[in-house]
């Protein structure tokens, strides 16, 4: 109220870093492009882009395309984070924060058609996380709130109702289908410490 400024010193952006081939005998090669706080690179099926997320004062993703080295906005809200290929590469799911917690969404790669909300679930952050191969399942993470976070599944044809793959009061994240669909792989913190685990699709089965 007298004039007085209240700041809290430093950059505007921070962790900037680059997206980086990895071969198999462990050989890192940069892909050119600028320095940026990009987060989440994910190949399209066809291997030919990468979509990801770039952090800021907004959070918004873009496409890269490898042969053409170029790099595409394509969402312009701000609030877009995490973004993943449907199976076929004609989709892309993401999780927004246009909603008060954040909430998972999916759009056409080619922008063609509106965003669409994939689960009406409130009061839960949801993150999607891995399609299966044959596009007829989403891999999900859900965190409620006071509590730790789980893996789910959500059917993408038929009624879309998510059903619960992996919940128990660890923490358990960072789904992904095997290729062939009947395995998912994930990360729990049950032993006291982040270890990967492996699990039938659908299930039930020994882990």
């Amino acid at each position: 109220a007298n004039g007085d400024l209240a700041y809290a010193p430093g950059p505007a952006e921070a962790g900037e870093r680059l997206p980086v081939w990895v071969d198999r005998k462990g050989a890192a090669r940069p892909f050119p492009l600028p320095m940026r706080s990009y987060l989440h690179p994910r190949f399209s099926p066809d291997d030919r882009q990468l979509a990801m997320e770039i952090e800021g004062p907004t959070h918004d993703c873009y496409f890269y395309d490898i042969a053409r080295d170029s790099l595409t906005r394509f969402s312009f809200d701000g609030t877009t984070h995490w973004p993943i290929w449907a199976a076929r590469g004609e989709r892309i799911a993401f999780r927004s924060g246009r909603t008060p917690i954040m909430s998972m969404w999916w759009t056409p790669a080619d922008r063609s058609g509106a965003d669409e909300r994939l689960t009406p679930e409130e009061g839960s952050t949801q993150s999607p996380e891995s399609s299966s191969p044959d596009g007829r399942a989403l891999l999900f993470t859900q965190r409620n709130p006071g509590m730790g976070a789980d893996i789910f599944v959500l059917s993408l044809d038929g009624d879309r109702r998510p059903r619960p793959l992996v919940q128990t009061k660890f923490d358990e994240g960072s789904p992904k289908f095997s290729p062939d669909g009947k395995w998912v792989a994930y990360c729990s913190n049950e032993s006291g410490r982040a270890e990967v685990y492996a699990t039938p699709f659908p299930g039930p089965g020994a882990r």
